[in-house]
C-alpha cells in the first residue's frame, strides 16, 4: 500500500518543529553566555539579527500552520481508525506551532525595546496606575492586593517601560497564585535607592530555580514563554538597577527592584 498523501506535509512539519526547537535552544544558550553588560552596537546588532529571525521563521510557519488547518479538514472526513489516529497527531502538532509562534511574539517584543527615554517622573503615581491596571485581574483570582507605599522622590526613568517591567512582576505574582492569596507592593527610599518589592504567597521555588527566573526562555509555567521576567531584568538594568528575587519553596516568592534615584 502506497504512502497516504497528507504524511509528507505532516513530515515536513515535523522538520521544521525540530529545526524551530533547536533554533530556540541556541539562542537561550547564545543568550545564557552573553555577559551581563554589552555595548549598545552589540545589542544592536544582535536585537537586528533576533528581528530578521522571527521573520524568517514566522513566514514559513504560518504556511504549515495553514497546510496543517487542510489536512485536519480533509482528514475529519475519513471516518476511518488510522485518519482519526494521524488528525489526533496533526492537531499536536498545530498546538506546538501555536506555542512556537507565541514564543516568537514574546522574543520579539523582547528584543523590539526601543531605546530608554528617560524623564523626570513621579515613580509612586507610576506605582499606583499599574496597580489600578491590574486589581480587577487580582480580585477576580480572589487575590488581596496590600500597598505598603511611602512618599517618594521623583526620580529619572522611562516611565512606558518601567510600567511595562512592574506590570510583568506583577502578573507574574498573581499567576502563582492560582488559589487566591496575598499580593503585597512595597515602595520605600534607601541609600540614595528605591526598593520596590513585589511579594505574592503562591507556592514559591527552589534555589537553583530562582537563579535562572530571569534567563530569557526559562519558564516554569505550562504555557509560559520565559520572556516577561527577561524583560524586566533588561528594562531594571538599564535603568542602572538590579532585580533579585527571594523565594523558597511553599513560602512565596519577593522579587525586589532597585532603582538608583540618580539614575543615568
Amino acid at each position: 500500500m502506497g504512502i497516504p498523501w497528507w504524511l509528507f506535509p505532516l513530515a515536513g512539519s515535523l522538520v521544521i518543529l525540530v529545526f524551530l526547537g533547536t533554533i530556540v535552544g541556541v539562542i537561550r544558550q547564545r543568550r545564557g553566555r552573553r555577559p551581563t553588560t554589552i555595548s549598545e552596537e552589540s545589542s544592536d546588532q544582535f536585537n537586528s539579527f533576533a528581528r530578521e529571525l522571527v521573520h524568517e521563521i514566522r513566514n514559513p510557519l504560518n504556511s504549515v500552520n495553514l497546510n496543517l488547518q487542510l489536512i485536519e479538514e480533509d482528514l475529519a472526513a475519513i471516518e476511518t481508525e488510522e485518519a482519526n489516529g494521524v488528525l489526533t497527531r496533526t492537531r499536536r502538532i498545530r498546538s506546538e506551532i501555536e506555542r512556537l509562534n507565541q514564543i516568537l511574539t514574546d522574543f520579539r517584543r523582547f528584543t523590539g525595546l526601543p531605546p530608554l527615554s528617560l524623564r523626570e517622573s513621579d515613580i509612586g503615581a507610576l506605582i499606583e496606575e499599574v496597580l489600578e491596571f491590574t486589581e480587577p485581574e487580582a480580585q477576580i483570582r480572589n487575590i488581596k492586593v496590600v500597598r505598603e507605599l511611602e512618599n517618594l522622590p521623583s526620580i529619572k526613568l522611562d516611565p512606558d517601560q518601567f510600567k511595562q517591567a512592574l506590570w510583568n512582576l506583577i502578573i507574574n505574582a498573581t499567576q502563582a497564585m492560582e488559589t487566591g492569596g496575598t499580593l503585597t507592593l512595597r515602595a520605600s527610599a534607601l541609600d540614595g535607592n528605591i526598593q520596590i518589592d513585589v511579594q505574592d504567597t503562591g507556592e514559591g521555588v527552589s534555589p537553583d530555580i530562582a537563579d535562572r527566573m530571569f534567563d530569557l526562555f526559562f519558564h516554569t509555567k505550562e504555557n509560559g514563554t520565559g520572556v516577561g521576567l527577561a524583560i524586566v531584568k533588561r528594562v531594571i538594568e538599564g535603568h542602572g538597577g538590579r532585580v533579585d528575587v527571594d523565594s523558597a519553596p511553599s513560602q512565596g516568592a519577593t522579587f525586589s527592584i532597585l532603582l538608583p534615584v540618580n539614575s543615568r
